[in-house]
């Protein structure tokens, strides 16, 4: 199961369009405010345009374009470079979102020992928008990853 499509990466483009283009859109009003009573000269409403114009610019910035822009980074780095495939048990898989690199993740736990000691156990990161179905747990599994992130996993083939 490929977790990764084209549709993926445009939906991030949009993301990231959409979030600038909101930030811009609250910001303008009150830096154009800013502008025209700077021409007036009003220093107090000057200098309110451009405090909530900055409030504005900061949050958002913050809570929208950041991760955006996190997001779109995260999916660049993992399909460039060097790919890897390992078999193992799926032992485990998170509840709990785990935030790294600025995208949130689910820890996918593979051990790669035919005793499942723990000493065989791999950790890899799921993005928490993708989702592995809950019967393969226990289940052989082979997962492509780039470092431990995730980009493809697959049921193991049954020996004949």
């Amino acid at each position: 199961m490929k977790l990764y499509e084209q549709a993926d990466f445009d939906r991030s483009r949009q993301d990231k369009r959409k979030a600038l283009s909101l930030t811009l859109a609250l910001s303008l009003p009150f830096l154009a405010l800013a502008g025209v009573a700077f021409a007036l000269r009003i220093e107090q409403l000057c200098v309110a345009g451009c405090f909530i114009a900055g409030a504005i610019a900061i949050f958002l910035y913050d809570l929208r374009v950041k991760p955006a822009l996190r997001y779109a980074a995260y999916l660049a780095e993992v399909h460039s470079g060097l790919t890897r495939q390992t078999g193992g048990a799926l032992v485990r898989m998170g509840d709990d979102p785990v935030y790294q690199d600025g995208v949130n993740f689910f820890e996918i736990i593979l051990n790669i020992y035919e005793d499942l000691d723990e000493e065989g156990e791999r950790r890899f990161l799921l993005d928490a928008k993708k989702k592995i179905p809950g019967e393969w747990l226990n289940c052989d599994v082979v997962v492509t990853s780039h470092g431990n992130y995730l980009l493809e996993a697959r049921l193991a083939e049954e020996k004949a």
